[in-house]
């Protein structure tokens, strides 16, 4: 074999990433997997004749993110995207538009107007904190809130804290909603999300991928260099070889040596591999919350759904998030079938996956009635989406380790954005410093 520049450590849309930037800046690299198949839960694969992603999918910041900027540079075959529609808040029977500015905010019905005023001032008082330089890193959402607003309202709000954040809004740090929408450290900061819910006319720069999550996966295979990266799968990692820095990595089937390693797998499993890795460094990434999630694919001989955009159900319990897939490609089911994902979240700590696939199930055919007569194809996915939560008193990793030429990758290394954008985010991030380290 060829000397070894690095070793990726995972085969999830942050290695992949990782080893299709490193192979085109000329390095050698070998990806490591431990399953049987690549992408993690960034892929697709085929049901009962029907196409599901492991979970539902809306790809942001299409325009400037950071999964457009690894695209531009690196990618010789790019996915195609569909405009991905609007945002519809489902409570109760009732299903409107997503208020994305201020005028459709004042007219949101779903939502009491004296709690739709609170907000507004809530709202412009936090953008002047922010403009201010306000360190919003360790103020929770709700304590900037109104105090005496609806349960709905509250609701609404811990919903867009779960799906953007990962944590409840007793959880949810300010610093998650204020965020620059660029990887340019120049660039002057905008107000992020809380921005882009109130204030601009939102979704504009978001799609769904022609094909499912596989096209994106498939579009980084196409674009590795020749004989520049070799993936082995059914292949689990043991340990990592450190002497004055990361030299190797034993597998269950052979050795490797290497001049960098970089792990994409989940940072608090990082000491499993590492046994003396510094204390301090070890119980950080012990406080690492992940967020787990049920996602429920159903395939419906009728088009239920009829918009072209995601529902968030404000009312289910869990939270669920709608996205019909086929709406904006019909080829992921059969002809005249619909194929629909409902995302679940927060699932329990220790909860029984029998129970959840049954209230997750009865949440739907209590919502829409008329669907349970025409469901075609079931089938249930339990998942890691974020590998991180990012909460106040949560811990987090880094793109750093304290293992010399030893890398993190992934969405439990930065605090930037939610799913495959915080995995490019991470990755631009880990660039960064392999460059300043003088890997390339």
């Amino acid at each position: 074999m060829k000397e070894i520049d690095a070793i990726v450590i995972g085969s999830g849309i942050s290695g992949l990433l990782t080893a299709l930037a490193l192979s085109r800046e000329g390095k050698r690299v070998v990806i490591l997997e431990k399953e049987s198949y690549i992408g993690g839960v960034c892929r697709s694969y085929d049901v009962n004749g029907y196409r599901v992603d492991t979970g539902p999918h809306a790809i942001t910041r299409l325009e400037n993110g950071p999964l457009r900027q690894l695209m531009d540079k690196y990618f010789t075959i790019a996915p195609q995207f569909i405009p991905f529609g609007k945002y519809y808040v489902r409570i109760g029977e009732e299903v409107k538009p997503f208020p994305w500015s201020i005028n459709a905010w004042l007219t949101f019905g779903l939502i009491p107007k004296k709690d739709r005023l609170l907000l507004i001032k809530a709202l412009f008082n936090t953008l002047y904190l922010a403009k201010s330089g306000k360190d919003f890193s360790n103020i929770t959402l709700s304590e900037v809130l109104p105090d005496r607003i609806s349960l709905t309202t509250r609701r609404f709000l811990d919903w867009l804290c779960y799906f953007l954040v990962g944590a409840s809004i007793e959880n949810a740090p300010i610093s998650r909603f204020v965020d620059n929408k660029t990887h340019n450290p120049r660039s002057i900061p905008s107000v992020g999300k809380i921005y882009d819910l109130f204030i601009t006319e939102g979704a504009t720069d978001q799609g769904y991928p022609k094909g499912g999550l596989q096209a994106i996966v498939d579009a980084i295979l196409a674009s590795f260099p020749k004989g520049s990266v070799e993936i082995k799968t059914d292949e689990q990692v043991q340990k990592i070889e450190c002497g004055e820095g990361a030299q190797g990595v034993i597998t269950s089937q052979d050795s490797y040596e290497c001049k960098a390693v970089v792990y994409s797998g989940f940072s608090s499993n990082l000491p499993r591999l590492i046994p003396d890795l510094p204390a301090s460094y070890t119980r950080n990434l012990a406080t690492i919350k992940r967020v787990n999630s049920m996602t429920i694919w159903l395939g419906l001989t009728k088009k239920i759904f009829t918009n072209q955009g995601a529902e968030m159900w404000v009312d289910a319990d869990p939270y669920a998030w709608m996205v019909p897939t086929s709406n904006y490609d019909p080829a992921l089911a059969p002809k005249g079938n619909q194929l629909v994902g409902f995302a679940f979240t927060p699932l329990p700590e220790n909860y029984s996956s029998s129970a959840i696939k049954k209230k997750a199930l009865g949440t739907i055919v209590d919502s829409i009635p008329d669907i349970e007569k025409h469901i075609d194809m079931i089938h249930y996915q339990e998942l890691i989406p974020e590998k991180a939560s990012w909460g106040i008193n949560y811990g987090f990793g880094d793109v750093r380790t304290p293992i010399k030429n030893l890398y993190c990758v992934g969405t439990d290394t930065t605090k930037r954005s939610a799913g495959v954008n915080r995995a490019a985010y991470s990755v631009l991030n880990l660039l960064d410093v392999m460059k300043s380290d003088g890997f390339f």
